[in-house]
C-alpha cells in the first residue's frame, strides 16, 4: 500500500447510522488485528493511558440495566420513555467496544494529561480505519449518562480511569457521504518568524 492509498482509505472512512448497522462484526483474527492497531499508537512515556473493553453480546441486556442506573441517576425523573431508550443503547452495533482513558496524574508523570488523550485518540483512530479497511462500518458515541458515577461502578473502572467513547462495528449496506470536513487547505499554513 503506498500513501495515496492510506490517505483515500482515511477519507473514505465515516461514520455510520447505528440503526442501520447490522451483523456480521469483525471475527476474533480481525478484532486481534483493530487492537493491535490500538496498541501501535503513540504513548509518550509508555503510560498506557487507555485500554479498550469489549461489551459481549450476552451481557448487552446487563449493560441496559446499567444504561438504566445512569439515566436515574443523571435525570431527576426520567420518562419510561427516555429509560427504554438507555435500554436499548445496550443493543447497538454487533461488536461494541468500551475506549477507557486510563490517565497518570501529574505526582506520577510529568507527561501532561492531554499529551495521554491524544494517545487514546490516536488509538481510537487506528481502530476505526483498520475496521474501515476491512471493510467494517463504524458508529463513536458517547452521552452523559456514560460519564455517570453508576457507569464508572457498573463497568468496574478504577479511580484514575475514565470512560471516553463506545466505538459500534458492524456492516452497513451503504456508506454515508462524509460532512463538514475540513479542506487541506484550510488547517494548514507555515510559521514565519517575525
Amino acid at each position: 500500500m503506498n500513501a495515496q492509498q492510506l490517505v483515500e482509505i482515511i477519507r473514505s472512512r465515516t461514520s455510520a447510522s447505528l440503526k442501520l448497522m447490522k451483523a456480521p462484526g469483525p471475527n476474533r483474527e480481525e478484532m486481534k488485528l483493530i487492537i493491535e492497531a490500538a496498541a501501535a499508537a503513540p504513548d509518550h512515556g509508555h503510560l498506557h493511558p487507555f485500554r479498550i473493553l469489549e461489551i459481549p453480546t450476552d451481557a448487552r441486556n446487563d449493560l441496559g440495566d446499567l444504561f438504566v442506573k445512569a439515566v436515574e441517576e443523571v435525570q431527576d425523573e426520567p420518562t419510561e420513555e427516555a429509560l427504554t431508550r438507555a435500554r436499548e443503547k445496550a443493543h447497538k452495533g454487533p461488536v461494541l467496544l468500551v475506549l477507557i482513558g486510563c490517565f497518570h496524574g501529574s505526582d506520577e508523570t510529568r507527561i501532561p494529561q492531554y499529551e495521554q488523550m491524544l494517545s487514546a485518540g490516536t488509538a481510537l483512530q487506528n481502530m476505526v480505519l483498520v475496521a474501515h479497511a476491512m471493510g467494517y462500518a463504524s458508529r463513536i458515541t458517547s452521552g452523559s449518562s456514560a460519564r455517570s458515577s453508576a457507569f464508572h461502578k457498573g463497568l468496574g473502572l478504577s479511580d484514575n480511569e475514565e470512560f471516553l467513547c463506545f466505538i459500534s462495528i458492524g456492516k452497513v449496506d451503504e456508506t454515508r457521504p462524509a460532512k463538514g470536513r475540513q479542506e487541506a487547505q484550510e488547517i494548514h499554513s507555515t510559521w514565519i518568524p517575525e
